[in-house]
């Protein structure tokens, strides 16, 4: 099991639409002039974006949750998993802390969140910052393979009757030693040479208590939700990153975002993995910071 000992504090606990408790995450200065709406990745939790917060928390207050099913919330369920279920979840929050103007940034699925979201409702998005994204259908192209997507539909139709099977499966697989996990990651979705055990446990060790049920069917969701025809309202300055190396969100996504969005700022890390978010950190806020200074979007 998991241990949270370690795990950030929360803020609190918001309301949503359904009547759940979901906590949510303060970082920075709460007096700043901006506020940052960081939306993290798919079953990760808190440490993932841990680096990249740090580096803005002098200037910025950013706020940011758990999603259902993962971090403090693994145990939390949505009674229809689907990106509209998050979306409400987002909005609750956001009018939790008061429906003001933020900078929305994304990281993975978070990505895929932040477009429709802004698609939505774009009047208080003032910037975006889009990382390591993914915006529908990604399972078509994961590592670079057509398989995938037949793959995940196939077990979504037989988890009703492979049930008990599947979920052992999944738990025995994160539960395999440490240094074994870390090598069958690299190269795909990792760069062991980047970042360390203590950065990266966090994640890989609380996979294996994340519910298999819920993890395939947000799969399902997000693979089947699509951003196409939702990029041309983005009017508020963005900046899209992706990874070189990265065989989950593969560059050719971010720069079709980057082509659909007039004036939009991009850059590619070289050997940047789909966990670059880690292991590509300073990278990643010198662009953060020349955009925001350049779009005069930082702190004053």
């Amino acid at each position: 099991m998991y241990s949270f000992e370690r795990y950030p504090e929360p803020k609190g606990h918001f309301e949503t639409k359904d009547g759940a408790k979901l906590p949510w995450f303060e970082y920075g200065n709460p007096a700043a002039e901006r506020t940052i709406l960081f939306l993290n990745g798919f079953t990760c939790n808190q440490h993932n974006i841990a680096k990249v917060v740090a580096a803005l928390a002098a200037d910025y207050r950013i706020v940011t949750f758990d999603y259902r099913g993962q971090g403090l919330a693994f145990r939390e369920r949505h009674e229809v998993v689907s990106i509209d279920a998050v979306l409400d979840d987002i909005d609750a929050l956001h009018a939790h802390i008061g429906k003001i103007p933020v900078l929305l940034f994304g990281y993975s699925k978070g990505c895929q969140l932040a477009v429709e979201w802004n698609y939505r409702d774009n009047s208080r998005v003032t910037g975006l910052v889009l990382l390591l994204g993914i915006y529908g259908n990604i399972f078509d192209s994961f590592l670079n393979m057509k398989i995938f997507a037949p793959m995940l539909n196939a077990t979504y139709h037989a988890f009703p009757f492979l049930k008990p099977i599947l979920k052992r499966t999944w738990r025995t697989a994160h539960r395999l030693p440490f240094a074994l996990r870390v090598a069958l990651g690299k190269g795909t979705l990792l760069n062991p040479e980047r970042v360390n055990e203590a950065e990266l446990r966090p994640f890989l060790d609380q996979l294996a208590d994340l519910d298999f049920e819920y993890i395939l069917h947000m799969s399902h969701a997000i693979h089947h939700h699509t951003n196409d025809g939702q990029f041309d309202r983005i009017k508020a300055p963005c900046l899209i990153i992706s990874g070189e190396a990265d065989l989950f969100a593969l560059p050719q996504h971010s720069e079709r975002v980057h082509q659909a969005v007039a004036s939009s700022w991009y850059f590619s890390i070289p050997a940047g993995t789909h966990n670059a978010i880690l292991e590509h950190s300073d990278e990643i806020m010198v662009w953060v910071s020349e955009f925001l200074r350049e779009k005069n979007l930082a702190a004053s």
